[in-house]
């Protein structure tokens, strides 16, 4: 239970980071953010999804290989996660075979 608690309030700070830059981005006027697809029609609309989903995931794939092959991200951010992934536990860390299909419980 104590290994359950450090892992989440070692996520916590991680987890908020990401909704924070993103919301002082768009207060900044450092990235665009449309209320309605109105404001900007559907072929823009459609485009900036296409750019979005492209820069996601390929900033995520290079993200999570960096954190394998440079040895203190892996050590001090990364081993957590595999720790989780090894054993049949849910936490914040928790890779997506265990968040989509947890142990049963017997």
């Amino acid at each position: 239970m104590l290994l359950q608690i450090y892992v989440a309030m070692k996520a916590m700070p991680w987890y908020s980071a990401l909704p924070t830059v993103s919301e002082y981005m768009v207060e900044n006027g450092w990235a665009k953010c449309f209320a309605r697809i109105s404001d900007v029609g559907w072929p823009a609309y459609l485009l900036y999804l296409a750019i979005y989903l492209v820069f996601v995931e390929f900033g995520i794939y290079w993200m999570h290989r960096e954190l394998h092959d440079i040895k203190p991200l892996y050590k001090y951010l990364h081993a957590t996660h595999h720790i989780y992934n090894k054993q049949n536990t849910l936490s914040p860390f928790a890779g997506r075979k265990q968040s989509m299909h947890p142990p049963h419980m017997d």
